[in-house]
């Protein structure tokens, strides 16, 4: 941490005699460009939250967290710069590859909040993007302009190592193909059958998706198809499939109105869903020794209006369903609801400030709810 302070000392003695934070080009050219071309900026992020449940987390209003024991709330409130992002990003002409872009981008969530982590960390040459950043089943582009981190609760939110391959019909279309990092998320109920056991998942997850772009908004259609590795009673590996389709987009209506939205179905691809990756909820035992998927689906959607050149709004709603396999004690284990709404004050240049209400719900499988509020607001300076 020593280390990395005296480095942004030293950025921000550059920046005091740079109207950029850091802007360096090569004097040699190629392909038309600077043959070298690197930058450095940041955006700094303060976050408030009141939770009336007494929930920690920061960066979003997980609904797997909300309590339904019954338990008395606890309200809590807390604030932190943990948002606060650096990024990093250099472009180089080549004869070979053409420009070759790499990019970084980190913020301070590591190890619970306050160490630094990676959000993003790759690098794209001609048609190809190696590294970590949003899955291929993730649309950013449909992301609503809301304070909570992780965006909607219920929506696809996922940023995985891979190695994807872009094709562009034209300037209006996109295809991509992407191997992932799996995950096998789905040890939350292997209490229920103790002859399944965990393995090491060997086979990349599969994407691919088709994005459609307009003046006012675009279209992407996105297919995921996994293989949950595991092992039986006889520690013999199998595997079970898992699958989904996820449709996003957004349109601006009006030019002061605009509309985003996802809607997210399949077998095995909870993980996928920002509220629950980690959670386990990616397949159960079906006390036969076998590993089955588990149905989900969910989405949101989310409706913007620009005020004035000032002030905008954001009103979002989403829901997500996970069905269970067994069917007992109930058909699902879990549903929940999620809303928020918000008022951006956009004061001047690149600072801004933020107050949102969120209200979340959730059933557990054996039928009890529990429901939360809470209230955030941010400030945020984007050098």
């Amino acid at each position: 941490m020593k280390k990395l302070a005296l480095f942004l000392f030293f950025i921000s003695m550059i920046s005091s005699v740079n109207a950029q934070l850091l802007n360096l080009q090569s004097k040699d050219s190629l392909n038309g460009k600077p043959k070298k071309a690197m930058y450095f900026t940041a955006w700094l992020k303060m976050n408030g939250i009141l939770d009336t449940r007494g929930i920690s987390s920061t960066a979003a209003l997980n609904l797997p967290s909300i309590p339904t024991d019954g338990s008395p709330p606890d309200p809590h409130f807390t604030m932190d710069m943990y948002q606060t992002r650096l990024m990093f990003g250099s472009s180089y002409q080549s004869k070979k590859l053409g420009e070759i872009i790499s990019f970084i981008e980190t913020d301070f969530y590591g190890n619970g909040g306050g160490n630094l982590r990676i959000r993003h960390a790759y690098i794209r040459f001609l048609n190809f993007r190696v590294g970590q950043t949003w899955s291929g089943f993730t649309d950013e582009e449909a992301w609503p302009n809301i304070t909570d981190f992780d965006g909607p609760a219920t929506g696809a939110w996922v940023r995985n190592p891979q190695v994807a391959y872009f094709l562009r019909p034209n300037k209006n279309q996109d295809i991509l193909f992407s191997i992932e990092l799996p995950s096998g998320d789905y040890n939350r109920y292997l209490f229920v059958d103790s002859t399944v056991q965990t393995a090491n998942q060997s086979i990349p997850d599969l994407i691919s998706h088709y994005e459609l772009r307009w003046p006012q908004g675009h279209f992407q259609a996105s297919v995921v198809y996994r293989s949950l590795k595991y092992k039986d009673s006889n520690s013999k590996i199998k595997f079970e499939p898992g699958y989904g389709l996820s449709l996003s987009g957004s349109h601006m209506i009006t030019k002061n109105d605009k509309i985003v939205g996802q809607a997210l179905i399949g077998k095995g691809v909870s993980r996928y869903l920002v509220s629950f990756g980690g959670s386990g909820w990616d397949a159960i035992p079906d006390l036969n020794g076998s590993l089955e998927a588990l149905p989900v689906w969910g989405g949101y959607i989310g409706y913007q209006h620009f005020w004035n050149v000032h002030l905008s709004s954001t009103f979002v709603y989403g829901y997500a369903e996970i069905l269970n396999a067994l069917e007992q004690p109930t058909d699902y284990l879990f549903t929940g609801s999620y809303a928020s709404g918000n008022i951006y004050w956009h004061i001047v240049g690149p600072l801004n400030f933020a107050f949102e209400v969120i209200y979340g719900n959730r059933r557990d499988e054996i039928d009890r709810f529990g429901q939360d509020i809470r209230g955030q607001f941010v400030f945020e300076y984007n050098f």
